[in-house]
């Protein structure tokens, strides 16, 4: 327990420290958008160790690949998705070994989709070269969080429920970037929030594995 509050409130100062500086000293804040997202790194690599098997070793590896996209997307955005979506087929991988996916993890990721796609339909025609990159993108991403969905109700557990939590926060972050780089806005909560959803949902994946997934 108190190794999930250290790494909680190292997490929370450095995501502060990236907020706060990110305008002013440029690249160099990414130090610290990195340094937030090992937190779960160390969380996932420390479970992984400690209960073996490779559903600890998937999920790690996912969570270095989204502290690596942390980075990359903010220096080649193209790339930087391609790492995210590599990290959520880790996080599949991990998810379907334990639940092997049934009609509603289907139903709900193509809900999901659907009301995603529902919701941009008018911002699709003008992503340009990136449309393609979206569409596979946000169908991993909704495959993942149904199969996270669908790994709780299979064990009901207490990492099971943090994994599934973890999956919803990064849904609807990604949302919010969408809906904030599409409709042009950029207001300081949308950053906050963002931030503050995707970093819980990293935490709460290393806090799974952690934990024993």
């Amino acid at each position: 327990m108190r190794v999930l509050v250290i790494t909680a409130v190292l997490m929370l100062v450095s995501a502060i420290i990236y907020g706060a500086t990110r305008g002013r000293i440029g690249c160099r804040s990414l130090v610290f958008k990195a340094l937030a997202t090992f937190m779960a790194v160390y969380l996932g690599l420390h479970g992984a160790i400690r209960f073996g098997g490779m559903t600890g070793t998937f999920m790690s590896l996912g969570l270095v690949l989204c502290m690596a996209a942390d980075v990359a997307l903010e220096l080649d955005f193209v790339k930087g998705i391609l790492l995210f979506g590599t990290a959520h087929i880790c996080f599949i991988a991990s998810y379907n070994r334990l639940a092997h996916p049934v009609w509603y993890t289907f139903a709900g990721a193509s809900l999901t989709y659907l009301i995603v796609f529902v919701l941009f339909k008018n911002e699709w025609k003008h992503l340009g070269k990136l449309k393609a990159a979206a569409v596979i993108y946000m169908a991993v991403l909704c495959y993942m969080a149904a199969s996270a969905v669908t790994l709780w109700i299979s064990y009901r557990t207490e990492a099971s429920f943090m994994a599934a939590a973890g999956a919803v926060c990064f849904v609807i972050s990604d949302g919010i970037i969408a809906y904030r780089t599409t409709k042009g806005k950029d207001g300081p909560i949308y950053g906050a929030a963002i931030l503050l959803l995707y970093y819980s949902a990293v935490y709460l994946f290393g806090a799974a594995v952690f934990i024993g997934l």
